[in-house]
């Protein structure tokens, strides 16, 4: 994993500790009604995704799954509810990597 990859790992972690603190307490409706924070979670989603294409494919793994395109609404702010709630597996997964250079944890890994 290059420097470049670790720095923009960092930074994504940055954006899911974000994302987390401001979710906290909350559940998918009042996710809904509170705008503010349905902005500010929805942009650093974003971020998190531009920082993303940023990796090497490398840091990237294998899983190219592409986002949903003409989602509706409802769905868009139930994508990114769904990304919120799993807010702590992601820095998991993210912190995992940068440590070890791999998501599963085996240790014979690359």
């Amino acid at each position: 994993m290059t420097n470049k990859d670790k720095a923009i790992l960092q930074k994504i972690i940055a954006y899911i500790d974000d994302v987390a603190e401001y979710a906290k307490g909350l559940e998918f409706d009042s996710f809904l009604q509170d705008k503010k924070t349905m902005t500010a979670c929805a942009f650093s989603v974003s971020q998190i995704g531009e920082l993303a294409k940023e990796l090497t494919e490398e840091a990237q793994g294998a899983d190219k799954t592409p986002a949903p395109v003409g989602a509706p609404s409802l769905r868009k702010r139930a994508l990114v509810w769904h990304t919120v709630s799993k807010s702590p597996l992601l820095k998991e997964g993210g912190t995992r990597f940068l440590r070890d250079g791999c998501l599963c944890g085996h240790v014979f890994c690359p």
